[in-house]
């Protein structure tokens, strides 16, 4: 009976299609969900999984339960941490046919020992990365200061360090006596205490001030990275309002502004300001666009304001 089980959950499992059209479908839903806040931790909630589901029987007449679903997640979830760890490597090339870093196979070799399944960006870049800030950017686990399950690797990081040090703290700090002189020795078993030789008495304890001091500045480092990327994160999600510069652009060649042309100049300076942009979508014609931007350079040039 328990193979029986074991074979139908293999056979579901290898029914589930997900090319790159059935991909993005679910990124866009999941997002959908995201931004719906009908996502509780790190998954979605109940009412998030059964809006997918619905939603994607019906745009693709697939139908996948929820544990499916839910290993497409945590799978795309990995996918996006492990890209954002790929993108912070320094002295790599970048490859604008396949979207992705450059680098040779000993390379690629080496680090897919450290985070596994990175090498499937060899090949090519990550796919709806857009689609997948909006799903995990804030709840990331980008690896600079946690431990991602899925990786061989424990970082070091300097989050870890100070949280292990508050501990020393408690104990005493660095203090110059006997009782600091003695520090725990950690062990699968119960903890053991050894004291350190008399002639290194006199020595200060090994978690000094100018120590501290160096971990509470990576610290706030660290801190001010994390601050930095959600600021990205919002920052990509204001572009979803219709208004963002690829969008505005795109309608300012429609409207027949070509490159290189006065009008096409002008609007990649005003339409940096999201308020010019705004102003611009509220023409309904493409005629109307157009007189616009040919009137907002005779006026920017007459007002020398480019001078």
């Amino acid at each position: 009976m328990l193979a029986c089980l074991i074979c139908c959950f293999l056979l579901m499992c290898k029914m589930a299609d997900w090319n790159d059209e059935n991909t993005r479908i679910l990124c866009e839903l999941c997002a959908e969900q995201v931004k719906a806040n009908n996502r509780s931790g790190t998954h979605l909630n109940k009412i998030g999984y059964d809006n997918v589901m619905a939603k994607f029987t019906e745009r693709t007449s697939i139908s996948y339960d929820k544990l499916q679903i839910k290993n497409k997640w945590d799978k795309l979830r990995q996918d996006y941490t492990n890209w954002k760890v790929l993108l912070k490597e320094t002295g790599l090339g970048w490859d604008n046919e396949r979207k992705t870093v450059r680098a040779s196979d000993a390379w690629w070799k080496k680090k897919t020992k450290e985070v596994k399944g990175i090498t499937k960006f060899k090949d090519r870049g990550l796919q709806n990365e857009d689609l997948l800030a909006e799903m995990f950017e804030d709840i990331r686990n980008s690896g600079d200061d946690h431990w991602c399950p899925l990786s061989d690797v424990v970082p070091q990081s300097p989050a870890h360090e100070i949280h292990v040090f508050n501990q020393d703290e408690e104990d005493g700090g660095d203090k110059d006596d006997e009782s600091a002189a003695e520090e725990v020795t950690p062990s699968c078993g119960q903890g053991k205490r050894r004291r350190v030789p008399e002639k290194d008495k006199g020595k200060k304890s090994k978690t000094t001030r100018g120590q501290w001091m160096e971990e509470q500045f990576y610290y706030i480092v660290s801190l001010n990275e994390k601050t930095s990327a959600s600021c990205e994160s919002m920052a990509r999600r204001e572009d979803t309002s219709g208004c963002a510069i690829k969008d505005v652009m795109a309608l300012v060649k429609e409207c027949g502004a070509k490159a290189g042309s006065k009008e096409h100049f002008i609007a990649t300076q005003v339409f940096t300001k999201k308020a010019e942009r705004e102003m611009f979508m509220t023409l309904d014609t493409l005629e109307e666009r157009f007189e616009w931007l040919k009137m907002k350079y005779e006026w920017t040039t007459r007002n020398d304001i480019f001078k």
